[in-house]
């Protein structure tokens, strides 16, 4: 068992037939969304919660990733890593997989781990991506489970989210696809929603849910730069910080009634 915290807990849940509710974000051009993904996370945490983000490369706080452990065969909780902010942080690939796409048996063992490793948790997130090969997924599981495609308001974001959900489509049928605007307000990000969803219900029989938009983030310091006030930095903050919550609150309400992972 990979839990290393609390076993008696993990054995729990593998009895009772539980895991963890898994959601898995993606770049409407495919790629990892990363800074995002973070935030998204805080937005995810709740009291007594218990959440996993898998970011889909090592990152630089990360000394080992799920991968090195697979390949050299060392302990889990060396690829784990306990966040300051209050979530568990991992990654699934040692480098760039767009240099270094996995194997498939490495891809069918790391769908494995992770399904072992949500028997610890009640939330795992995922940062997904597809393959420049053969444009499947990263692991089986994903798309098992909620997928969200993140796209910011542009017209070549219209075409790559097309593009990437056309992939996701041939590879795996009719699976239930979320969608959340970046960098746009409500009324902004319905309207490049409904572009997106009209041509996918076109082309591809895909029907997309819409999951919320988010304001454009801007550096620390840049509003204050601009405005000269620091009270204006914060409200700006706070504005994103309630957007973050405002699109995770709705991912709940979206939550997808799947098998539990235990007996499928």
């Amino acid at each position: 068992m990979f839990n290393y915290r609390d076993q008696a807990d993990g054995l729990r849940r593998i009895m009772a037939k539980t895991s963890a509710r898994i959601i898995s974000v993606i770049g409407a051009n495919g790629q990892p969304a990363t800074p995002w993904m973070r935030n998204l996370a805080l937005g995810m945490l709740a009291p007594e919660q218990r959440l996993l983000l898998i970011h889909a490369n090592r990152q630089p706080a990360l000394a080992h990733s799920l991968q090195s452990i697979v390949t050299h065969n060392s302990a889990l909780k060396r690829a784990i890593l306990k966040h300051p902010q209050g979530y568990d942080l991992t990654c699934l690939a040692e480098n760039d997989l767009l240099t270094s796409p996995l194997s498939q048996d490495l891809k069918v063992q790391l769908d494995g781990i992770v399904k072992q490793l949500s028997y610890d948790y009640d939330t795992v997130m995922i940062e997904a991506q597809l393959d420049t090969q053969d444009h499947s997924l990263m692991m089986p599981l994903i798309a098992e489970h909620e997928l969200v495609i993140q796209m910011d308001r542009s017209e070549a974001a219209i075409k790559a989210a097309y593009t990437t959900i056309k992939h996701i489509s041939q590879q795996y049928g009719q699976i239930p696809l979320g969608v959340v605007v970046t960098g746009a307000n409500h009324d902004q990000g319905q309207q490049y929603f409904m572009r997106l969803n009209q041509v996918c219900k076109q082309f591809l029989g895909v029907t997309l849910d819409f999951i919320g938009a988010m304001p454009l983030e801007e550096p620390a310091g840049a509003v204050q730069k601009k405005t000269g006030n620091a009270k204006t930095e914060v409200a700006k903050a706070g504005q994103t910080a309630l957007a973050f919550k405002s699109v995770a609150h709705r991912l709940e309400k979206q939550r997808i009634t799947t098998p539990s992972l235990a007996v499928a």
